[in-house]
């Protein structure tokens, strides 16, 4: 080979590895910027994936789970309105063991029962009465008193030990590495166990539903509870609210090897988790305190077997204040007896209303125009329809009455004259105008429809009983919006207790009034008002008279139908409807006390719980006299 032969080789060779070294670097710069490039996506534009990877599995709930909403009550302050929490969440903490790593078993049970006590809450009255069934008034008084104290003094001391056997049995399980010992503790209360320096104790932090506000009703709020595994509202706002207060999970996707293991570099995607919307109610916080009070102070005293109350506002239809009674505490909901308390009786519990139908009987044929409050009959003390005869109360006979006497005495063969002059099949049909048979449309959870279903069945008896309030089961809201119309110039109003949802991103969505049908004329409605105003100032519910204001209102007494066949058993209903005051209504009511042990009449025991709520009503709203 020639030296330029060999020239040109060594040239082409040299030209080669600089070619493959140029390849090679542009190689890898390609690389890199690929891989920095991928770092740039990975970290910025898909950071809060990883991030969510790879922090604690605390974070990673708050990542995924949405915060529930809360429920507010509106307080007014002058021009000013701010939003305070009836329902809340609260970051508590969940004390667990790890057996395996308990020394001491016992004193650590012992240190547990001194900081927590007993681990159930105990009717202490039940109890007594229990120990102390056998001492009677005969006994001498200090030996009496000397017994008492150490029976509950041996009972005190067995139940602490059966608290502390169980703490320990959950202490001493060797190899268990972990044991849930109690929810719900405070700051304070870990702090204090944390103090011992005990090992095998450990706090887990939870989310729980918080209701602050004790004693206003826990029918309105329902409670978080169980469905399997998942935390679910149930029953009242809890319940009907449930998708809006949980919000929208947040969800990670990924690929994953065989193995199992997410593949950093393969597709994933973070979907972020949206609070829940809060809700803001038109619930008056002070007048909904005074009038659960004032109901359970009343089935207590009558001990009756339950009860309820509503305060509308007849104008718009807004729920100022409900309460049932029993009720129950949201926070400690799965200590209850009976489920059924669960169970809002203003919504929930159908009745007959008795007498205090009677408006709305007179109500119809007055718009109808086929009786005036002065239209007279003539009562004999009884009504044949068939084979029935339909008497008064008490059986009694009253001779020559007005159509506002019959109201004011609540002569049932009176209201039987005016549903007559209308016709059932007319009467029928007001009755369904004025929302009787169908839910209202409170959002509120398990609400039921009534049974009027007798008014479609063939023949004028099932009118005629229904014309006082018989044959017929209604609601305590159906009731008291019905009987707001009576206040609101013949305008039907449907019932709202939310007034606002604040969503998320702090939109709001605000309720408005919503009138459903003018059921009754405006002068039909001022025209039974004066009659209902004449019912309290000289008729059965005398009691029910404020000094400086005229009240509207009407008592009922219903007998509750036998378990045991047809009839009425020896129990009874007690109602009182009213609003006022009579020229511009700010509130109308309706107070039902069930199977009460004595009183037994509307004016009796129904009465007094009205009057004393209105007067705390018209006070508190600075309302002017109307009659003085």
């Amino acid at each position: 080979m020639s030296w330029r032969e060999n020239k040109l080789t060594r040239f082409k060779s040299r030209e080669s590895k600089q070619g493959r070294i140029k390849f090679l670097a542009i190689f890898f710069i390609v690389f890199s910027a690929v891989i920095v490039i991928k770092l740039f996506y990975l970290q910025v534009f898909r950071g809060s994936f990883y991030e969510a990877l790879a922090i604690g599995q605390h974070e990673l709930y708050k990542k995924l789970f949405p915060e529930r909403g809360s429920i507010y009550v509106v307080e007014k302050n002058g021009d000013k309105q701010t939003l305070f929490p009836l329902v809340t969440n609260r970051d508590m903490h969940m004390l667990y063991a790890v057996p395996k790593s308990i020394e001491k078993p016992r004193e650590v049970a012992e240190k547990l029962f001194e900081l927590f006590g007993l681990s159930i809450n105990i009717d202490i009255e039940a109890v007594e009465a229990e120990l102390f069934a056998d001492i009677t008034d005969e006994l001498d008084p200090v030996m009496a008193s000397e017994i008492k104290q150490v029976r509950l003094a041996k009972w005190h001391e067995e139940q602490k030990e059966k608290e502390i056997t169980r703490l320990e049995a959950l202490l001493n399980k060797p190899g268990d590495p972990y044991e849930p010992i109690r929810h719900k503790l405070t700051d304070e209360q870990m702090a204090a166990i944390n103090s011992w320096e005990i090992n095998g104790l450990a706090f887990k932090n939870e989310t729980w539903r918080f209701y602050p506000e004790k004693g206003m009703g826990g029918h309105i709020f329902g409670f978080l509870g169980f469905s399997d595994d998942s935390r679910v509202g149930k029953y009242g706002l809890e319940g009907y609210f449930d998708k809006e207060l949980t919000g929208t999970f947040g969800e990670i996707r990924s690929e994953k090897d065989g193995l199992g293991n997410l593949i950093a570099i393969g597709s994933s995607s973070l979907k972020e988790k949206v609070d829940g919307y809060s809700l803001a109610l038109t619930i008056d916080r002070a007048i909904q305190y005074k009038t659960c009070a004032a109901l359970t102070q009343a089935v207590e005293y009558f001990k009756a077997e339950s009860g309820s109350v509503i305060v509308m506002n007849p104008k718009t239809g807004a729920i100022i204040a409900m309460c049932g009674a029993p009720d129950f505490n949201p926070d400690e909901y799965n200590q209850v007896e009976d489920i059924e308390v669960y169970n809002n009786p203003a919504i929930f519990k159908a009745y007959e209303p008795g007498s205090i139908f009677k408006v709305i009987t007179m109500s119809i044929a007055l718009d109808e125009n086929k009786v005036t409050p002065n239209t007279t009959y003539v009562d004999e003390g009884g009504v044949q329809i068939g084979p029935y005869n339909i008497k008064n109360y008490n059986d009694l006979v009253y001779g020559r009455q007005t159509m506002t006497e019959v109201l004011e005495k609540s002569i049932n063969t009176g209201t039987i004259f005016a549903m007559r002059q209308v016709t059932p099949k007319v009467f029928t049909q007001y009755v369904k105008d004025f929302g009787f048979g169908k839910k209202t449309g409170i959002t509120l959870d398990k609400e039921s429809f009534g049974d009027i279903s007798n008014l479609d069945r063939p023949g004028e008896i099932f009118a005629a009983t229904a014309s006082f309030g018989q044959g017929i089961t209604v609601t305590p809201i159906q009731m008291i919006t019905a009987v707001s119309a009576l206040a609101n110039g013949g305008k039907l109003m449907k019932p709202y207790i939310v007034s606002q949802i604040i969503k998320d991103d702090g939109k709001i969505e605000t309720f408005q009034p919503q009138e459903v049908k003018q059921v009754i004329s405006s002068k039909t409605a001022s025209t039974i008002s004066g009659m209902m105003v004449s019912v309290i100032e000289a008729g059965h519910s005398k009691g029910a008279k404020i000094d400086g204001y005229r009240i509207a209102g009407k008592t009922g007494t219903a007998q509750i139908a036998s378990k045991f066949g047809r009839g009425y058993s020896d129990d009874v209903n007690t109602s009182f409807i009213s609003y006022g005051p009579f020229n511009d209504p700010v509130y109308a009511m309706i107070v039902r006390i069930d199977k009460p042990q004595w009183g037994k009449t509307g004016e009796a025991v129904a009465v007094p719980v009205s009057t004393d709520i209105a007067k705390f009503i018209l006070q508190y709203y600075n309302v002017p006299y109307d009659n003085k």
